[in-house]
């Protein structure tokens, strides 16, 4: 049973492959940021009271995200695996985490600083239906129109240079260190995120075969 958690800086395409390869191993894609906004959407009593911290400006505590998380990985689609995309971010998260599940498998995608600012810079997002495009790398067939449904595509207000470099270094300080700990246990598994869609999903599927 394969229990996967994909890592990697912000623009090195977690996401994206999450999907790819829950297709190739027919198992669920679940994000983080997908898995609150769902919670909160549907009014249940945990995303009711996540949206009372983001409400807030506050970020939503990291038992009360578990709490989510392990609710999603009890449902029966998960039942022979999953890939968990955006949790575990920082240490304490992991030592969480780490408790109650046994991830199988930690991907990291590697990406420079640099390459993570030019994806970022070119990142779109549908008003609607929330699907992530980017201009260069994974393009949408009208520029401003989204491929799945009517909604318009926007920029993330914090998708500019000098925020994501700002974001980078939370990264390297406060994520890294995670992957640290889950090579130790030898579960993590570093691939090249420096190629296009199809070339990174077939290094990520290798890991597989």
């Amino acid at each position: 049973m394969n229990k996967i958690l994909i890592m990697g800086p912000q623009g090195a395409g977690k996401g994206t492959q999450a999907e790819i390869l829950a297709k190739e191993l027919n198992i669920p894609a679940i994000s983080m940021g997908a898995l609150l906004r769902d919670e909160i959407a549907g009014g249940s009593e945990k995303g009711l009271e996540a949206k009372s911290y983001i409400d807030g400006g506050t970020l939503v505590p990291d038992d009360l995200a578990l709490s989510i998380i392990q609710e999603r990985l009890t449902k029966s689609d998960a039942a022979n695996g999953w890939i968990l995309d955006g949790f575990p971010r920082i240490l304490k998260q992991a030592d969480l985490f780490l408790e109650s599940v046994e991830p199988t498998h930690a991907i990291l995608l590697e990406i420079t600083d640099d390459q993570s600012v030019e994806r970022l810079s070119g990142r779109v997002q549908c008003n609607k239906c929330r699907c992530g495009f980017q201009l260069k790398y994974v393009p949408p067939k009208e520029n401003d129109k989204c491929d799945h449904c009517d909604g318009n595509l926007v920029r993330r207000s914090d998708d500019v240079p000098e925020v994501i470099r700002q974001r980078l270094e939370i990264y390297h300080t406060e994520t890294e260190p995670v992957a640290d700990k889950f090579e130790g246990m030898g579960i993590l598994y570093r691939v090249d995120g420096s190629g296009n869609v199809e070339e990174v999903a077939e290094k990520v599927k290798k890991i597989f075969e």
